[in-house]
């Protein structure tokens, strides 16, 4: 058994290097990768133990990340980097997904060479410590969360009753950051969607447009169950990109008329950026146009006599227009 020793927090923690049995530790359920899997499973805090921790793995396995780990540590013959386990709780700090490759390999080859992982060993850390090195080895390190993940962090942060100012510090970044990361995931839970693919999307609508949202409350709901209906597979094609959304929204809102039409359904958000990027003007004659090109000769000839010499009448009203517009056409030019 080799010992070394990292700093965290201006503290020295002595850390020894040995091997564990892979069902005697814990899957860490404050880590990111491992909270974005069960936070939207349904009552799972009032699950036993070794439930949770079953739960767990079989999240787990269905990650794509640890599916290609699976491969690589197989062809391998193992770690090339040990896992961070903390004796006083016997939970894998750093290296969960290893610890669940280890697993599926073992019960899928009943091999003893499975059976032991080696790790890097803490015997205790206090809660900060333990934040402060995850944030360092994920945030700031070599092996980066995914906003999601950031985001997750930080909100399981606040739920433990950490102030914003100490999350921040904790994290080396500002408290605005912080504030807004955690924005996003209450969005999220308030409509219920726990699709890790949506994210990007409610992170666009609090950074961008939580200004527009409260002067219009219906766009904000119209938004929130198109977002909640795309596809929850990474892999689909979204009927429109969080990018885009970032892109189009700014123009549909300032276009009262379109913003009416969207909100309603009646245009996607492609259609109603398009409307909206033309001026008022254009947009009433193109309206006027696509109304006069559904009329047809055979509507005329069903016309009674009456109605007929009215309806002449309001051509003629029509043409006088028209040619008013003309004039100020060529008059602009």
């Amino acid at each position: 058994m080799r010992e070394n020793e990292i700093k965290i927090l201006q503290k020295t923690v002595q850390v020894s290097n040995d091997y564990h049995n892979i069902y005697e530790l814990r899957f860490l359920k404050d880590n990111p990768r491992v909270y974005s899997c069960i936070y939207d499973e349904p009552d799972f805090k009032d699950l036993p133990e070794a439930v949770q921790q079953e739960k767990i793995f079989e999240k787990l396995q269905a990650e794509p990340s640890v599916k290609n780990l699976v491969r690589e540590i197989e062809r391998h013959g193992g770690l090339m980097e040990r896992i961070l386990v903390r004796l006083d709780t016997m939970q894998v700090i750093e290296g969960n997904s290893r610890l669940a490759v280890y697993r599926i390999l073992h019960e899928k080859t009943k091999k003893e060479d499975w059976e032991l992982i080696p790790c890097d060993i803490v015997q205790k850390l206090s809660d900060e410590q333990q934040i402060a090195y995850l944030n360092q080895i994920h945030v700031k390190g070599k092996t980066e969360w995914s906003a999601y993940e950031k985001a997750n962090f930080a909100y399981a942060r606040k739920a433990q009753e950490f102030s914003i100012p100490k999350i921040a510090e904790l994290f080396g970044e500002s408290q605005g950051t912080i504030r807004t990361r955690i924005r996003v995931v209450e969005m999220m839970q308030d409509n219920n969607d726990a699709a890790r693919s949506h994210f990007s999307y409610y992170d666009v609508l609090v950074r961008n447009h939580s200004s527009d949202m409260s002067q219009h409350p219906d766009l904000k709901d119209a938004l929130l169950e198109r977002i909640r209906s795309l596809g929850s597979n990474e892999e689909e094609d979204l009927d429109f990109t969080a990018q885009e959304l970032r892109k189009k929204l700014p123009s549909i809102v300032k276009n009262p008329r379109v913003l009416k039409k969207y909100i309603e359904g009646s245009l996607s958000l492609d259609n109603a950026y398009q409307r909206a990027k033309i001026s008022n003007v254009q947009e009433r004659i193109r309206e006027a146009k696509a109304i006069l090109e559904g009329i047809e000769k055979k509507n005329v000839k069903k016309l009674h006599k009456n109605d007929l010499n009215a309806f002449r009448q309001d051509v003629r009203k029509l043409e006088r227009e028209v040619g008013r517009i003309v004039r100020m056409t060529n008059e602009a030019n």
